[in-house]
């Protein structure tokens, strides 16, 4: 088991959005979020993460955590290769992994965010998670840029790391977009619950 939360309901003043959750990740399984804005997909992930905490219920995460949210993140005084070596700094082999992601996502390595497409800053964000090879990967919207799989659009990262062994928890709109690797689809309906699609 690499996530579980058991209960979680999350509220916004007097405004909930989440209510009663229960989710369970194991390793290499793959769950899909989807849904209209608002509805509490990236509260949830948030909670997941544990940068935010539930008004009730537990979470319980374990190995190594990597995310990309809808905000990139991106370290702007220094280039995509410069944004992965921080992003593995610490890790074993951490170096020798900077250039093959930088070129599975069409990624030139000595420019700066600054100088990026929002697509090529999506992708460097993608990029910086999967190549952690994080226990559990979380994406919020990871491809909500039309251009967010570039040169990696035939080959999307999420099976990479869910057959590599590590479980990935990500939000989309994009409901007929299905990544091969997706175990599961869910859905927050109205009560602020979890629903099977």
């Amino acid at each position: 088991m690499i996530l579980r939360l058991r209960g979680v309901t999350h509220q916004f003043g007097s405004r909930r959005v989440l209510s009663g959750v229960d989710l369970t990740l194991a390793a290499g399984e793959g769950v899909r979020l989807v849904g209209p804005s608002g509805r509490g997909k990236s509260t949830l992930l948030e909670i997941a993460a544990g940068l935010l905490a539930p008004t009730r219920g537990t979470v319980d995460r374990r190995g190594r955590l990597a995310i990309a949210f809808q905000d990139d993140a991106l370290l702007p005084w220094t280039d995509a290769a410069g944004n992965l070596a921080y992003a593995l700094a610490g890790i074993p082999g951490g170096r020798q992994r900077i250039a093959p992601w930088l070129e599975r996502f069409g990624l030139p390595p000595d420019l700066l965010p600054g100088a990026m497409s929002g697509g090529m800053c999506r992708r460097l964000a993608l990029a910086r998670a999967f190549a952690a090879g994080a226990d559990l990967t979380i994406l919020d919207e990871p491809f909500a840029f039309p251009a967010a799989g570039g040169r990696a659009a035939g080959a999307r990262p999420t099976p990479h790391r869910a057959a590599a062994g590590g479980a990935v928890l990500h939000s989309t709109h994009q409901t007929e977009d299905t990544p091969a690797s997706t175990s599961r689809t869910l859905a927050i309906d109205d009560s602020g619950g979890l629903a099977g699609l």
